[in-house]
């Protein structure tokens, strides 16, 4: 194995090849990564189809432990690799050819650096020898990821040394090692090929030799990485608990997490009875929609902090951040507004803090610093105090809610948030909904509060993109065992990835595609540029993008069912149907084109005259 240091492999370059006696190498070089990688843990294998890359694939596919997934698309194998990393917690491997063909992994790759969610990239590659010479598919894929690539492996092409064999093994275990440790992100190895790809037979005795030298590697049991555990800093947790004692006007605000966060939700609430502070938990945070114990909560604290009255009146002292950066515009303008006030991140090992305005950024495994801050608030004696401050935001919370049920109350017409509000109620319990960006996901929080399901919630905020949606929710089916799966998302989104759907085919669980037809983007239609004086409706157009796709036909192209609504009635029907069978069902809920924006405007006034009150 050699690992070129340059981009480029002209005159000068570092390999020579050597002359290869066993016409079976490449064949079980082939099969001792991908029996290495299984050895490793690797479960799943997402292949597309290409050339270069057949003799990996046929190693893949003859491994017994490993389950193979195709798609002619590169970026929707991306996304559906991670959808079934979000839900396994484990690798898995994505294999294409060579050329362009791994480029489309790019949008996949970032999002899983980004979400720390665990891949390993196999791209196929022509030999040294095809570089930089007009060779036809060929392009120079060293370090193809840069920096967002937890590691780059240059596998060089098969070599029949024992140490060659023996590293290649090693690099297997490295790979999905790096993968899953935190923190978590995906790996790539580049692997080259010299014709004839085809799967050749041990013929000589080199060859039986090669043979056996592979299958003795492969009887040795694996390497086991052992994952470091991150402790937080005891100075830290002191500190911070001394703090909380003595402050009533604190909060505990929880963003963006993995499904794992939601075995989080007792320690949350301890921390929470330990202070009196509320728990402001956003849905994709997992500890929104689960069931727990009465504590004081403000699901609906992003229509109240988008009031400016209220965020004057209910300065904090503390700030208690679990997770990623929330979502909520209305915590945005708050941290905005009150940056001296003792805030603290609680994460692994991330830094999720774009407003710079954090205090302590508490390092660590997030269960171990939320267990170490609680037994240290025990140890100062502190408890909740039912005072103002409380009564402040558990009056806030009522408002807000009664504000939304009065706006849903309206009638039977279907807008964004009759939409979403229906389909929270009538998710299967347990199950798991994947939202969407960028309208979706605000929505979700907006209409939707605790007590409307109870689920496990998937979403893409690590680039926060609208990227290979369909194809995530795909993978997570799959890998959810017998849980139903909801994915809610746009219609642009939904055009953007409508290969996605061609993985939901062998999905043997109800998964449902639940989409926002509102006729474009319309999150723009509430950002300050749709307020732009003089702007004409055609200017909007460019990033509302109206589209006119008839999108039962996205569905039945991959023989899917698909269900229409225009009423709350009509989608409460098409879920009902869609949870009772199993596989991939298409439900288009047809709202009005401009409908979010109003629905969201009278929402927000609604609110900030009650508050005002």
């Amino acid at each position: 194995m050699r690992r070129p240091t340059g981009s480029g492999y002209g005159a000068a370059r570092p390999y020579t090849r050597p002359e290869v006696t066993e016409a079976n190498l490449l064949t079980e070089w082939s099969r001792l990564l991908f029996a290495s990688l299984a050895d490793a843990g690797v479960t799943d294998v997402v292949l597309s189809p290409g050339s270069r890359s057949t003799p990996f694939m046929l190693a893949a596919d003859a491994e017994p432990r490993l389950r193979c997934h195709d798609s002619v698309d590169e970026r929707a194998a991306g996304f559906f690799a991670l959808g079934l990393a979000r839900v396994s917690g484990r690798p898995a491997v994505l294999l294409c050819t060579s050329g362009t063909a791994g480029a489309h992994y790019f949008p996949a790759v970032i999002e899983a650096s980004l979400a720390n969610v665990p891949m390993v990239v196999v791209t196929a590659d022509r030999p040294f020898e095809l570089q930089d010479c007009g060779a036809a598919q060929t392009i120079d894929q060293v370090k193809l990821f840069g920096d967002f690539v937890r590691r780059f492996y240059e596998l060089g092409s098969p070599d029949a040394a024992p140490s060659a064999l023996a590293g290649l093994r090693r690099l297997a275990a490295q790979a999905v090692h790096f993968a899953s440790a935190a923190p978590a992100g995906p790996v790539h190895l580049n692997a080259r090929a010299r014709k004839p790809l085809e799967p050749r037979q041990a013929d000589t005795d080199d060859e039986r030799a090669l043979a056996e030298r592979v299958s003795r590697l492969l009887a040795r049991p694996p390497v086991v990485a052992h994952q470091p555990v991150a402790h937080p800093s005891p100075d830290a947790v002191t500190a911070i608990a001394r703090r909380c004692s003595q402050t009533e006007r604190g909060l505990i605000v929880a963003g963006p997490a993995p499904l794992s966060h939601g075995r989080l939700l007792p320690l949350v609430e301890e921390l929470s009875r330990r202070t009196g502070y509320p728990v402001l938990a956003e849905a994709t945070s997992q500890l929104r929609f689960a069931d727990g114990d009465d504590v004081l909560r403000c699901d609906g604290f992003d229509a109240a902090l988008r009031a400016p009255a209220f965020r004057r009146s209910a300065r904090p002292e503390v700030v208690v951040q679990i997770g990623g950066t929330p979502v909520s515009s209305g915590w945005e303008r708050y941290v905005a507004e009150h940056d001296d006030v003792t805030r603290v991140v609680v994460a692994r090992d991330a830094w999720p803090d774009p407003d710079s305005t954090a205090t302590d950024v508490l390092l660590g495994d997030v269960e171990l610093s939320l267990r170490a801050l609680t037994d240290a608030l025990a140890a100062h004696g502190a408890a909740a105090r039912a005072g103002e401050w409380a009564s402040l935001w558990r009056e806030a919370d009522r408002v807000v809610w009664a504000a939304v049920d009065a706006e849903l109350a309206w009638g039977d017409e279907l807008g964004e948030g009759e939409a979403v509000r229906t389909l929270a109620e009538r998710l299967p319990r347990g199950s798991l909904l994947m939202v969407g960006n960028s309208l979706p996901i605000r929505e979700v929080d907006t209409f939707c509060p605790s007590h409307a399901a109870e689920v496990g919630v998937l979403s893409q905020r690590g680039a926060n993109g609208i990227d290979g949606l369909v194809a995530g929710a795909a993978g997570s089916a799959l890998a959810g065992g017998d849980l139903p799966v909801t994915l809610v998302l746009g219609d642009v989104s939904l055009l953007h990835d409508l290969t996605g759907l061609a993985p939901a085919v062998g999905v043997d669980v109800p998964l449902v595609v639940v989409v926002v037809q509102n006729q474009g983007g319309r999150i723009f239609e509430q950002l300050p540029l749709a307020s732009t004086p003089g702007l004409a409706a055609s200017t909007m157009a460019h990033v509302t993008t109206p589209h006119g796709a008839v999108l039962e036909h996205a569905a039945l192209l991959w023989g899917h069912r698909y269900a229409a609504a225009t009423s709350a009635a009509e989608l409460a029907k098409a879920l009902d149907d869609a949870y009772a069978q199993p596989g991939c069902t298409v439900v288009e809920a047809v709202v009005p084109p401009h409908g979010a924006a109003a629905q969201h405007a009278r929402l927000f006034a609604a609110v900030e005259q009650a508050l005002a009150g």
